[in-house]
């Protein structure tokens, strides 16, 4: 599912509200988003705002190397969320590729981790899973493949990272995914999204890291 259109032009809307509040002092260097329209806003820091502000929610998969991965087990990291299958020929290559570029940047930053949901579960078994990322140079603790029932990451694709996947998915049907990396910071809230297929966007997804660890 392509939506590289819609998030040029949100990009640009994000670089022209960054020029206009974002150059303040008085306010985070990257923006927080709060509903599925993918609306950028600042705050800041301290700010009474921040106590409510969306939080990815709870969740338990479970990654390549049969570890249990909550939310608990990422807060305090920055880290990057995406939603892919093993078997994928189309957008799924350019996105790990991409990602592998986020994974090299930081792979001495212990505060900087990385989660690819199979939107496949029936067949990314966690057996596949470590098949897949020792082919594929993922590091176990650093990038994390978790698998689990569908609809529970379908529930927090669309609430949780305000990411739409298609129903119907799976082994012997047409799997509709997204190029959707979400951005997410220590306290679980979202500060950025991109196009994962995109270098351009993936650059800016490692300055925006940078800028959290800083």
């Amino acid at each position: 599912m392509t939506r590289s259109s819609g998030f040029s032009v949100r990009a640009l809307s994000a670089f022209l509200l960054w020029a206009v509040a974002g150059c303040s002092p008085e306010t985070d260097p990257l923006p927080y988003y709060e509903a599925a329209d993918l609306t950028p806003e600042w705050l800041s820091p301290g700010s009474a705002e921040l106590q409510s502000v969306h939080r990815v929610p709870d969740f338990t998969f479970v990654d390549q190397d049969g570890t249990v991965v909550s939310r608990g087990d990422l807060d305090g990291t920055v880290y990057v969320a995406n939603f892919f299958f093993t078997s994928c020929s189309q957008i799924c290559p350019t996105m790990r590729s991409n990602l592998a570029r986020v994974q090299d940047a930081f792979l001495h930053d212990d505060g900087v981790r990385l989660i690819s949901h199979s939107v496949a579960p029936e067949v990314d078994s966690v057996s596949v899973l470590s098949a897949y990322a020792r082919a594929n140079g993922i590091r176990s603790g650093k990038w994390h493949l978790v698998t689990g029932p569908f609809r529970e990451i379908q529930s927090l694709a669309r609430l949780g990272y305000f990411v739409d996947l298609d129903d119907q998915t799976g082994y012997d049907r047409e799997v509709i995914h997204t190029e959707t990396l979400v951005l997410v910071d220590g306290r679980g809230h979202i500060r950025g999204v991109y196009t994962g297929t995109l270098a351009y966007d993936v650059e800016r997804l490692i300055e925006d890291i940078s800028i959290l660890r800083s």
